[in-house]
């Protein structure tokens, strides 16, 4: 949904949504692999708990698209600081 934000629905019917955090946009090549990637390190970092693992998602996906390379982890989480 880039800009507009995200929506995870889950299996068991419960949804989450995040808006976008704020940014300038500068390379969105890979943004939703990085978000992909923040999810499942989020996931497996909280054992579990989809609602960490989307905002770590969130916060990967938007700190990629804010940089000129894929997101550094200081980024992700400065990013996630803001989200939740």
């Amino acid at each position: 949904m880039a800009g507009d934000g995200a929506i995870l629905l889950t299996a068991a019917g419960v949804s989450y949504r995040c808006p976008a955090p704020q940014g300038t946009l500068v390379n969105s090549v890979g943004a939703g692999d990085s978000m992909v990637a923040g999810f499942i390190t989020g996931f497996m970092e909280s054992n579990g708990d989809f609602e960490r693992a989307f905002h770590m998602g969130v916060a990967t996906g938007s700190a990629s698209a804010f940089s000129e390379n894929l997101a550094t982890r200081p980024e992700v989480e400065e990013l996630l600081k803001g989200i939740g």
